[in-house]
């Protein structure tokens, strides 16, 4: 067994060596372009650069749907970039060779699809003598995408005649190739299609209750095969690819940790609730922290101008850019939490640093604000070099980022 495995890492250190070393002016016939009197598929099948990807055309049993005298634009990996796919995939022999027959036919067919543009024909470079519909920057729909609604569409990028494509910084080798039903280009990477793992980008409320229906926003909410509070899936509606509204279950305490799964991978965490309420509508009690400093501006601890939830928040002031407060309340033990909780709103967009424990700018997160809106943030102990505190803290500290003045309100101070 140890012989085996020394031979597949010689095996696939020898393949990656070759393919990094390969260039686009070593592969024949992919320089230029020329009139082939052949079909767009036969340019591929002829051509000994693209013969991976003719062989996952055969395997997925594709030929007969492809091989016909209907358009056609196809964008097609060369056979080292195909065979890096392979390798980056896990679909290896034994010896550590890429091999397309270990990939699932399912699976193999959406690659293949998702390479096809179906009746159109579109090119990059002019040529003289040739009409036809010019690529541009945007996005085309693959057969893929015909058989699939959840996958992406594909997209363009064509920049001083230029191609590149699904994101890829690398361009497409050379110019494509034109036949007598449609184009052929040739790329330097392979395409997918599947939607990225799904990301939270907020929640609509800070605080719940059993029974309340909250919207979560974000992206890729495709495929979506559950919403956890914890380690508790709770009942959702997917409304659409960037919105789903998850109701609180009945048992649901003071806080959670949301997550959401589907085909494609599991989210970031987004917070709702917390552990413990700094300030609501005063700190712990007193209308004003154990103790405070400031410069730059001023404050008040019991504003009722703009309130998030409850009747107070706190407003400040920035007088001047690079402003800040201090706000000092009872200790905590720094183990029970792992994320500040903050409403914020701007009268205009902003940007503020917060931190815990410290007042140094490296010991904070600065975070965007949006104006004219409660901004629920939510920032991981993790980013407030909370390892360099003691075993408690008892500060919070904010400092105007923007380098601008303006007022800021602040509400349902905590820790989860």
């Amino acid at each position: 067994m140890k012989i085996i495995y020394k031979l597949k890492q010689i095996a696939l250190g020898a393949f990656l060596i070759a393919a990094v070393s390969s260039c686009d002016d070593d592969l024949p016939g992919v320089e230029g372009a020329e009139q082939n009197y052949n079909s767009a598929y036969g340019l591929v099948a002829a051509n000994t650069n693209l013969a991976t990807f003719n062989k996952a055309v055969e395997l997925a049993g594709l030929k007969s749907t492809l091989d016909t005298a209907d358009d056609y634009t196809y964008f097609v990996p060369t056979d080292v970039a195909f065979d890096a796919y392979l390798v980056k995939s896990g679909y290896v022999n034994t010896l550590g060779y890429p091999d397309i027959n270990l990939v699932p036919v399912d699976v193999l067919k959406q690659i293949v699809l998702s390479h096809v543009v179906k009746g159109v024909k579109k090119r990059v470079g002019q040529l003289d003598g040739v009409t036809a519909d010019y690529l541009t920057t945007g996005e085309l729909t693959t057969m893929a995408n015909q058989a699939n609604a959840d996958l992406y569409l594909l997209a363009v990028d064509v920049s001083s005649g230029v191609l590149k494509v699904n994101g890829s910084d690398k361009p497409a080798v050379g110019l494509d190739y034109y036949g007598t039903n449609g184009f052929v280009n040739v790329l330097d990477n392979v395409i997918s299609l599947n939607p990225p793992a799904p990301v939270i980008a907020g929640l609509s409320q800070a605080f719940a209750s059993p029974g309340d229906v909250i919207t979560l926003t974000g992206s890729n909410f495709v495929k979506v095969t559950s919403v956890k509070f914890g380690d508790k899936a709770v009942t959702f509606t997917v409304v659409s690819k960037t919105q789903i509204k998850a109701t609180v279950p009945a048992d649901f305490g003071s806080y959670a940790l949301v997550t959401v799964q589907t085909a494609y991978g599991n989210s970031n965490i987004a917070t709702l609730g917390v552990k413990v309420l700094v300030f609501g509508d005063d700190f712990f009690g007193s209308p004003t922290p154990k103790s405070t400093w400031n410069w730059g501006g001023n404050e008040d601890f019991q504003s009722t101008e703009k309130v998030n939830r409850g009747t107070k928040s706190i407003k400040r002031t920035n007088v001047d850019g690079w402003s800040g407060l201090y706000m000092e309340f009872n200790p905590l033990n720094k183990a029970d939490y792992t994320y500040l909780k903050i409403s914020i709103y701007a009268t205009k967009s902003t940007r503020v640093l917060f931190s815990i424990g410290k007042t140094e700018d490296n010991s904070g997160v600065a975070v965007n604000i949006k104006a004219g809106e409660w901004n629920n943030i939510s920032i991981p102990f993790s980013d407030l070099h909370t390892n360099e505190l003691g075993t408690t803290f008892n500060s919070l500290f904010m400092k105007e980022y923007s380098g601008e003045p303006g007022v800021v309100y602040l509400d349902d101070i905590g820790f989860l």
